[in-house]
Parts: structure tokens; C-alpha cells; sequence
């Protein structure tokens, strides 16, 4: 899930859409993503096999939903991973490198490095990838949970800052120009992975008893987690000290600063390294039920998904070309902000247009799941009837955002609305035009429990 890429990077865009009230946005998501988790868990107690939400919705709304909802989650997927991770991760170790190692490469170069590394450690299998991310999120969040503590004991007193209050936490307390709704989309790409270890049900020993637990332990602690970031950020900053990395510098001294420049760092490719191993196996899933040409199927010598591991890497690599070629390499704010990766077109337009594109699609399939459980079994026991109302109302609200006048998220932006739509619209196309034979054999791996 990428807790510290989420709480700083995406954390950060949402402080600022919502007005100063990060912390409620993340409280009243959390309550909307366990209610969620809740009905993923029931669905991995019945059904287990690596194409996750693909499989849940093949066995309660039919193999055509499932194909259509298969092909907008993976090209979500991999717009995250690939337009996504590829550019911040590019514009974050051109700037760490730049500043603390005197090298200077664009941000192009960069994000192929960083995509390169991604495609090596999926080479290697899902046990690595695993201890890579356990390894790398636990070196990543150390700094920010120190510098909550020294926020909390500054007070920030002797900076203007806010300092200790629950304001942020009071929806009465929207900064002008801010809302609850503006940035939740960006509140739910925070979740987004979670429901990723139900991916993992074909190789894991107790599927039904396994991925329940840590679907939902993951959801609480990373909650916990953005909550301290978003208070952090409320209560410590200023139009100064504006991010985590100044922060640091001021409340900690100059390494932490180094440290959690590092750690984000770090943490974008730790997310990486999950949503390309995610992206693969949905890729595996579809070529092998022939919704995907077979040759994606194919395996390497560790038994890992070779076809999917290339095409996710081969479509990141042309989404950082293409966006090279529409806002170029290293340009600086025209007001003359300093040469940041936050102050550079591609931020906008590239990582969050990408980041609504994913978020959108994301939320439809989300969408589907629930209508799923409401008619496989959720009407049958009153807590799964309350989430899965709950979840539908928390994700839609996540689409309607989108559309609805002040709501939508930076206008540099503005095109990944339209590409969400034209991208479901051929999806829903293709799920409705495959042939019969190819449908029949649609989530045919999954395992049904007794």
C-alpha cells in the first residue's frame, strides 16, 4: 500500500484540497474502506485465486462483469504503477540526487531506472517482493512517527504553526476553498492495495483464514498511521515549512530531513514493487482464462508470471515517454518557484492525472464488488448489508467528486476524467463483444471453499 508515499505524497494533496481538515477526510474514509475490507474478506472466505476482485464479481455478477471489471482494474493498476509511479519515482530520485549527491540526471532517466529496478525484483518472485516492501516500510516510517512526536511537543509555537488542536478533525473548519469531498478521491487511493493479498489466495496455506486478517489489520494500521501524518501536517506546518522533508529539517535537524526524503523515496518503490507484482498476476489471470492473448500466461524458471512482469514494464515505459514528450524534462514553474518536483508540470498533469484515472476506475470496480455481495450474500446477514452500502456510497461519492463544479482536483488534471471514461467505455465494449467461448472460461481458477 505504500503508507508513507501515501501519507506524504498523496496525504499532502489531500491536506490542502480539503481545507485544512485531513484527518476527518481520512476518519470518515477509513470507516468507508473497512466496510469494504469487510466485504472483500467475506468474498476471499468463499472464493481464493489470484485475479482478487476479478473473480469475486465473475461469481456473483457474471463472467462479463467480471472481464470488464478485470481489464479497468489492471489498466488502473498499471496507470498507477506506470504514468504514476514511474514519474514521481522519477522526480523524487532526480531531486534526492541532485541535492545530496551533486548528480543531475532528468526525470525521464530517472523514472526508467526506477522502472528498470521494479522489473528486476518482479523477476524474482513474490517472497522477495514481499521482504523488500516489509523491510523498506518499516526503515520509512520511523522519521515521520518521530517527528509527530516532536510536533506534538513544539507545540509549534515559536514557527505560527497551528500546534496542538483537534480543528482538523472538524469539518466546521474547511480553510476557503476547501471541502471534505474535493480530495477524497485521493483519501481512497490511499486504501488502494489493500484488497491486493486477496491476490495472493492461490499461494497462500489457509486462504479463508489468512486473508481476512490481513486485509483487514492492514486497513486499521495504515489508517492510524495517515492520521498522524495528516495531524502532523496540520498542526507543525506553515507557509515555510510546507512538507514533511522542511519540517524535519526545523523540528528534528538536517538528517531526519535527509531521512524522510529518503524514505518516500524508498516507499515509491516498495509501492511499485507491490501494484507491478499486482498488475502481473491480473495479466497471468486474464491470459490464462483467454481474455488475454495465452502467451501473457507464460511463466519463468522461478514460476512467476514473465508475460504479465513485461507487459506492465513495457506500458510504464511508454506512459513516461509520452508524458516526456507532452510536458518535457525539468521545467520550472513560469512564476519562478524553485526547481521541486511539486513545482514541475509533469506533477500535475502526469502523476495526478494518472492518480485520478486509477482512483476513478478503481472506485467502479470497488462499486461492483459491493452490488456483488449484495446479491450473493450480503442481504443475508445485517453487517454485511451495512457495508456493502456503506463501501457503495463511500466509493461512488469517490466518482461524483470528479464531475461536480469545485470538487475536481488540479485543472492541469482535468484531462484524466475523460481518459477514465473513454477507458471504461472500452473496456465495457470489449467485456460486452467477447466471444461466448472466451467468457466461459472466465475465473474458472478460482477455488470455491467449502
Amino acid at each position: 500500500m505504500g503508507p508513507v508515499f501515501s501519507g506524504a505524497l498523496l496525504g499532502g494533496i489531500l491536506a490542502g484540497l480539503s481545507g485544512g481538515v485531513g484527518s476527518f477526510v481520512i476518519v470518515i474514509t477509513t470507516i468507508g474502506i473497512l466496510a469494504l475490507g469487510r466485504i472483500v474478506s467475506e468474498f476471499a472466505k468463499r472464493y481464493s485465486g489470484s485475479g482478487t476482485v476479478y473473480e469475486f464479481i465473475a461469481r456473483s455478477l457474471g463472467k462479463r462483469a467480471a472481464v470488464f471489471s478485470a481489464t479497468a482494474y489492471h489498466a488502473a493498476v498499471i496507470s498507477l504503477a506506470g504514468l504514476g509511479i514511474g514519474i514521481i519515482g522519477g522526480l523524487l530520485l532526480r531531486d534526492f540526487l541532485n541535492s545530496h549527491m551533486g548528480v543531475d540526471l532528468p526525470w525521464w532517466l530517472c523514472s526508467l531506472i526506477v522502472l528498470a529496478f521494479l522489473f528486476a525484483v518482479n523477476l524474482v518472485g513474490v517472497k522477495m517482493s514481499i521482504k523488500a516492501q516489509l523491510v523498506l516500510i518499516v526503515l520509512s516510517v520511523i522519521p515521520f512517527l518521530l517527528l509527530f512526536v516532536a510536533v506534538v511537543a513544539d507545540g509549534g509555537a515559536d514557527v505560527g504553526a497551528a500546534g496542538n488542536s483537534l480543528d482538523s478533525f472538524n469539518p466546521g473548519n474547511i480553510a476557503e476553498g476547501g471541502s471534505i469531498f474535493k480530495g477524497i478521491i485521493f483519501a481512497i487511493l490511499m486504501f488502494v492495495g489493500f484488497e491486493m493479498s486477496a491476490a495472493l489466495g492461490e499461494e497462500t496455506k489457509d486462504p479463508k483464514k489468512s486473508i481476512p486478517r490481513a486485509v483487514l489489520s492492514t486497513v486499521v494500521i495504515i489508517a492510524v498511521f495517515y492520521i498522524l501524518t495528516q495531524y502532523t501536517l496540520a498542526a507543525g506546518s506553515t507557509a515555510d515549512l510546507f512538507d514533511f522533508a522542511p519540517m524535519a529539517e526545523h523540528y528534528l535537524g538536517h538528517f531526519f530531513a535527509v531521512w524522510i526524503e529518503l524514505a518516500i523515496l524508498l516507499d515509491v518503490l516498495a509501492v511499485g514493487i507491490g501494484f507491478q507484482l499486482a498488475a502481473a498476476r491480473g495479466v497471468f489471470s486474464l491470459a490464462r482464462d483467454g481474455v488475454l492473448p495465452t502467451g501473457l500466461a507464460k511463466v519463468n524458471a522461478r514460476q512467476q508470471p514473465i508475460g504479465g512482469v513485461v507487459t506492465v514494464t513495457a506500458a510504464s515505459v511508454v506512459v513516461v515517454l509520452i508524458s516526456l514528450a507532452k510536458w518535457g524534462t525539468d521545467l520550472v514553474d513560469p512564476e519562478g518557484m524553485p526547481d521541486l518536483f511539486f513545482n514541475q508540470p509533469v506533477f500535475y498533469g502526469g502523476f495526478v492525472g494518472a492518480s485520478v484515472i486509477g482512483g476513478m476506475l478503481i472506485c467502479a470496480v470497488y462499486a461492483l464488488v459491493c452490488l456483488g455481495a449484495l446479491k450473493l450474500f450480503a442481504t443475508k446477514n445485517p453487517l454485511d448489508l451495512v457495508a456493502a452500502i456503506i463501501a457503495l456510497v463511500t466509493v461512488v461519492l469517490g466518482i461524483a467528486a470528479q464531475f461536480i463544479e469545485g470538487l475536481a482536483p488540479a485543472a492541469e488534471a482535468s484531462w484524466s476524467r475523460v481518459a477514465a471514461i473513454v477507458i471504461a467505455i472500452v473496456m465495457l465494449v470489449f467485456a460486452a463483444t467477447a466471444k461466448k467461448e472466451t467468457i466461459e472460461k472466465v475465473a474458472q481458477h478460482a477455488t470455491e471453499h467449502d
